[in-house]
Order: structure tokens, then C-alpha cells, then sequence
């Protein structure tokens, strides 16, 4: 019996020396270190967040919507052509023409690119200055449904082919672009812009009641 206890309590004081001993004063140690690594992460003094705010309206989005159509002209254009045959450039020779009289209805688009918009703005003024290219022909549009034709005669000795057809399309085309200029489509397509821009500008509360100005760079 007592061998029994003998070895039982032999067998705890191995078990006991087998665990570490760790004194008070490391103990502390480790606590005041834990400690000061807290508080500088806490206070910033090796590490920091930034935050870097501004209160100056400077990039308004203009370039989001790239190249914008701000006005279409429709219009109709008629189309006469003729193909003869001609004696040694003296005259024409009899029943030897070929005619065509047709029209289109054309689409034409005159855009503003807005990524080429820039701004500047003075707060202390309350005013905004608008930089934007002039307005330019997008594309030209024929709608192929909408063909007529008023006359179509064809000789045997004079015919009128598809090569010519088409450059007839082709000079259709520029002659509804001119047209559209010269009743002031790219004019139009400008103010439109200015427009659409002053509305943008109004939906925002801190620059909504600045004074707008434009000005255009380039031809």
C-alpha cells in the first residue's frame, strides 16, 4: 500500500516537471508588450489612414457618353441620271439614252464626342466654363424602303449598271449632308448639347444655380 502512494506520487511530480514553468515577471512582460502594440496601431503612430477629401466639383462625367447624336434631319432626295451615247463627242446619237429619276429618304446625324468636354469651375464666382468641340456630321442614313422611282428607261446600246448606281447613292448622300449644313443642322446639334448639358448641371444641388458658359476649340 505504501508503494502504491510512492509511486503515484512520483509518477505526479514527473507529470509536474514536464510543464513549463513560467515566472511572474515574464508574465508581465508579455501583458505590457501586448499593451503598447494596441495602442500603436490604435493611435497611428507607425500606421495611418489617409483620407483625402475635396469639396471641388472638377470632373463631371461629360466623357460617359461619349460620342452623342443631339440632332437628326430628315430629308428627301431625288436623283436624275442619264447615260447616252454621243457621235464623236458632236451629239447624241438617237435612242441610244438611258434614264433614271428615283429618290431616297436619307437620315442625317449631326453629334457632339462629349469625352472631348472638359470644365473648369470657380466656387468663388459661382460660375462653370464649358470647353466642347464643334458639332460634326455622325453618319448619313438612307433608308432603302423608302425608294421611289419615277422613270426608269433603259437602251439596249447605253445601260446604266450597278457601278453607276451606287456612286449615284453615294453623291446622294453627300448632296443630303450639304443640304442639312446649310440649313443649319450642326447649329442646331450645338444648342441642343447645351441643353442637355445645363439640365446635367442643374440636377446636381451644389452647382445647380452657377452661371454656364461655352466655348468651343477647333473649326
Amino acid at each position: 500500500m505504501e508503494n502504491n502512494e510512492i509511486t503515484k506520487k512520483a509518477n505526479e511530480n514527473k507529470i509536474k516537471s514536464k510543464i513549463p514553468k513560467i515566472k511572474l515577471h515574464k508574465i508581465i512582460k508579455y501583458i505590457v508588450i501586448a499593451v503598447i502594440l494596441i495602442v500603436v496601431f490604435s493611435s497611428g503612430v507607425f500606421f495611418s489612414s489617409v483620407i483625402n477629401g475635396q469639396t471641388k466639383t472638377t470632373k463631371l462625367g461629360f466623357e460617359d457618353a461619349g460620342e452623342l447624336v443631339t440632332q437628326t434631319a430628315y430629308m428627301t432626295i431625288v436623283r436624275d441620271t442619264e447615260e447616252h451615247r454621243e457621235f464623236f463627242d458632236l451629239f447624241q446619237i438617237p435612242f441610244t439614252q438611258s434614264r433614271q429619276i428615283f429618290s431616297y429618304d436619307i437620315q442625317i446625324d449631326a453629334s457632339i464626342d462629349f469625352s472631348k468636354i472638359t470644365n473648369t469651375i470657380d466656387d468663388d464666382k459661382k460660375e462653370i466654363k464649358i470647353e466642347m468641340p464643334h458639332a460634326k456630321i455622325y453618319k448619313a442614313t438612307i433608308d432603302n424602303d423608302s425608294l421611289k422611282v419615277y422613270l426608269d428607261k433603259e437602251s439596249l446600246f447605253s445601260r446604266i449598271d450597278l457601278t453607276e448606281h451606287n456612286e449615284a447613292v453615294k453623291e446622294m448622300k453627300e448632296q443630303g449632308i450639304e443640304d442639312a449644313k446649310a440649313n443649319g443642322i450642326l447649329e442646331l446639334a450645338e444648342k441642343n448639347a447645351e441643353s442637355l448639358i445645363g439640365t446635367f448641371l442643374k440636377t446636381n444641388d451644389k452647382i445647380k444655380n452657377y452661371n454656364i458658359t461655352f466655348e468651343y476649340k477647333g473649326e
